[in-house]
């Protein structure tokens, strides 16, 4: 593009960044497996006015590769904090499957803040993946009280926070019960009293408002959610500790836990009821339940022949399986040594099969290894082994196919290897009967008949015997 300034000629060119609406209705396997597997700050803690980054870990955790990866950074639910000198978008590239990759955003914070966890939400999506959006929360300290608070008056307010907490260091199970401890730490110049914690939870819809009670994700399992500080001083600590329950069937993700402190202070010769609110994240994680059934194979097997395998399996746990894949491996020859079968949704079931060619007579023996992969990309491997008799090849039977001559009569060498060889010996000797009763009666019927023609002729050559 050329425009005119001052008489002299200015070229610059102008860039689009053109996003194509996916259309909702259509379903892959792929939706929503770009996800953010881990993100950090260059520092903390974060502090009013500061600059910082924060750096994504985007994984794609399908079995296909993604084309044209996108981030969007949406700061919308993070008052006070922006980007700095760059976009909201990030061109990731292209991924492979199971590639992970990084991206940087430039972040800065107002000068006047309030102490709390601010949400930000990440949109990735690429060529033919649907968008998935994902939270996470940035712990930023300030001396702000309140949306009202100019910051010209009541600096000296003391501020609530969680300095640091433990869950037990990895990722929490559906239905199993964790302790969670806190250390909550009074930031102000002034002590605390009267103070009251509540211990809350999100709902897990990353759309929904936060709320303060207990919600579907963790439930208090053996007390209340809420604790009584009667007084804290300046710069003091304090820990409180919570046995949490997770719900059973709640999604694989990271839900935040809402801290809520309401606290008198005197603050400036005034005594005032001050609030504040903690957002920490805990990652939760469902039991993988992939279970796979014995091998059942068409026993015995017989030389030069193929016989055939079958494995069932499931997917009995709340959560996906990715990757799925098996390998044969054993004193026989095969097409599918390694089959790979793709992602397995919960619930989801199938059956494997494949051919078998024995190398050798007595005993046919192997090992069926299924292998797959969790959420989090960590491998597992399910074996199971099989074996099963070889036995000589059958020999061939004179006659059709099926032990039969063209007439139906059974072939002149019946086999007698089989468990049915009795039984066509006693067809072929009632067949045989048979024949011979019916050569009796034809040769009997042609002498009865030949003996009716000379009687006859003997009639003929009496004399008389004319008309």
């Amino acid at each position: 593009m050329i425009a005119q300034a001052d008489g002299h000629d200015l070229k610059f060119t102008v860039e689009y960044l053109v996003f194509n609406k996916l259309d909702s209705s259509s379903e892959t396997e792929n939706d929503g497996r770009l996800t953010v597997s881990s993100y950090k700050l260059d520092h903390t803690p974060v502090k009013e006015g500061e600059k910082f980054s924060l750096t994504l870990t985007v994984k794609n955790s399908s079995s296909l590769a993604c084309t044209h990866a996108v981030s969007v950074l949406d700061l919308s639910g993070a008052e006070g904090v922006s980007i700095s000198g760059e976009t909201d978008t990030k061109t990731l590239g292209n991924l492979n499957a199971g590639a992970t990759t990084t991206v940087t955003y430039p972040l800065k914070c107002l000068s006047k803040m309030t102490t709390g966890s601010y949400p930000v939400a990440v949109s990735l999506s690429a060529d033919d993946v649907t968008a998935a959006s994902s939270k996470i929360y940035l712990p930023i300290t300030g001396t702000k009280a309140g949306k009202d608070d100019t910051g010209e008056v009541g600096d000296s307010k003391p501020q609530l926070i969680i300095e640091s907490y433990d869950f037990g260091g990895k990722a929490v199970t559906g239905g199993q019960e964790f302790n969670l401890v806190m250390n909550v730490r009074n930031t102000g110049s002034v002590p605390i009293d009267n103070c009251k914690m509540t211990v809350g939870s999100d709902t897990g819809d990353s759309d929904s408002d936060k709320s303060t009670a207990v919600g579907s994700v963790f439930t208090p399992s053996q007390s209340s959610n809420t604790f009584f500080i009667p007084s804290l001083g300046s710069n003091a600590s304090v820990k409180k500790e919570i046995a949490l329950l997770p719900k059973a069937d709640a999604a694989p993700n990271s839900y935040g836990v809402i801290v809520n402190f309401s606290y008198d202070a005197v603050v400036d010769g005034k005594r005032q009821t001050l609030t504040s609110e903690e957002t920490i994240t805990i990652p939760l994680a469902q039991p993988i339940r992939f279970e796979v059934g014995d091998p059942v194979l068409s026993n015995p097997f017989y030389m030069g022949e193929a016989g055939q395998i079958s494995i069932d399996y499931v997917n009995k746990g709340k959560s996906k399986v990715y990757n799925v894949s098996v390998e044969l491996k054993g004193n026989f020859d095969t097409e599918e040594s390694s089959q790979y079968i793709g992602n397995l949704d919960s619930g989801a079931s199938d059956s494997f099969q494949a051919n078998l060619t024995p190398q050798k007579e007595g005993s046919l023996s192997g090992t069926a290894t299924f292998s797959y992969e969790d959420a989090s990309g960590k491998v597992l491997t399910v074996a199971k082994d099989f074996s099963c008799d070889v036995q000589a090849a059958e020999a061939p039977t004179m006659g059709g196919a099926d032990g039969l001559n063209p007439d139906g009569t059974p072939g002149a060498n019946p086999e007698k290897t089989g468990p049915g060889w009795k039984l066509w010996a006693g067809i072929a000797a009632s067949a045989a009967v048979v024949a011979a009763g019916i050569v009796f009666f034809l040769k009997k019927r042609k002498a009865k008949k030949m003996r009716l023609l000379e009687e006859a002729e003997d009639y003929d050559d009496t004399p008389g015997g004319g008309i």
